[in-house]
């Protein structure tokens, strides 16, 4: 399973690098398959991704939005960034946007 997560990073982190919209993640296609999950931070980076995207807002304006340096953007889209959440926050309210965490039982 980690050589998928891993897969999966590197698929999303490409998509992310050259500016393109992610697709969306399919449906389970039956029990012998699992899926791929990302890990709670990962997944608000690509929630912040994609609302960015949908935004039309350029990246310097976001920084300026938020009080950061241009620079920094990138990494708080990187999936391997450990970014802090407070920041993923601030830059999804910026673009009008609420962060929701929610905790389920294990499957």
């Amino acid at each position: 399973m980690e050589m998928a997560q891993d897969l999966l990073t590197l698929t999303i982190g490409d998509y992310i690098r050259e500016g393109k919209r992610l697709p969306a993640p399919s449906r389970p296609r039956g029990a012998k398959y699992r899926s791929v999950p990302l890990s709670a931070l990962q997944s608000a980076k690509v929630d912040l991704y994609t609302a960015f995207l949908a935004s039309g807002v350029r990246k310097a304006e976001l920084a300026r939005r938020i009080g950061i340096p241009k620079t920094h953007i990138e990494r708080l889209f990187s999936l391997r960034h450990n970014s802090r959440l407070d920041r993923i926050e601030a830059a999804l309210a910026a673009l009008g946007k609420r962060l929701h965490v929610e905790t389920r039982d294990a499957a």
